[in-house]
């Protein structure tokens, strides 16, 4: 039997490659075939976040250790992370949610949520959060502070990652630039990554409108 494992460097042309037959996927000139091919990923989905959601809260009660070599393989972390399975991991004094599900189940109605502090967030660098379904990236560049959804474009693959510079987000995966004021991709404008509004308090709280 072949040797099942691939280094990173073989990897990451892997999830490339899905990545592009996804697209390919979308610009189909057949309705019904996108419409079934989109259910059948689906389907896919379900059955593997199901198994995936059991698998990681087994690990996290039963081997706690586990789940830090986990985060430090990058395939895995992937995976889980695709899943919404790790927890977010904003810093210093950031709310953290819960590690299974990505986050809270609440009712989904407009309101601010605190997030942490901005002065304690560092200069272009990204943060995970995840509340109500919602997977966010908040991004802190030039001083400034946004969310946007942590996916690129209509793929499930995460921003966290991205490079930051100047207001602009750098897809890791296919360096497409995103702007973070508004969520549109400079070289696409028809493309956008959906944005949240922000708020910074007098002594830097952070607060994400959600379902506004």
């Amino acid at each position: 039997m072949d040797h099942i494992f691939v280094s990173d460097a073989e990897y990451e042309p892997m999830v490339a490659r899905l990545e592009e037959m996804m697209g390919d996927l979308e610009r189909l000139p057949y309705p019904k075939v996108k419409d079934d091919m989109h259910e059948l990923l689906q389907h896919f989905d379900l059955l593997h976040r199901e198994a995936l959601t059991r698998l990681f809260k087994e690990i996290i009660i039963n081997y706690p250790g586990l789940r830090l070599t986990m985060a430090g393989d990058k395939a895995v972390s992937l995976l889980f992370s695709l899943y919404d399975l790790f927890q977010t991991d904003i810093q210093n004094g950031v709310a953290v949610q819960s590690e299974i599900g990505g986050g809270s189940r609440s009712s989904q109605y407009p309101r601010w949520i605190p997030v942490g502090n901005a002065h304690t967030l560092k200069d272009d660098t990204t943060y995970k959060y995840a509340e109500d379904d919602e997977n966010i990236l908040i991004c802190k560049t030039d001083g400034q502070v946004y969310a946007v959804k942590n996916c690129c474009g209509h793929t499930a693959l995460p921003l966290d990652g991205a490079v930051l510079k100047h207001g602009v987000l750098i897809c890791p995966w296919h360096g497409c630039p995103y702007r973070l004021a508004d969520g549109v991709m400079e070289t696409n404008a028809l493309q956008r990554l959906k944005t949240y509004p922000v708020t910074i308090g007098d002594e830097g709280q952070i607060r994400i409108g959600l379902h506004m």
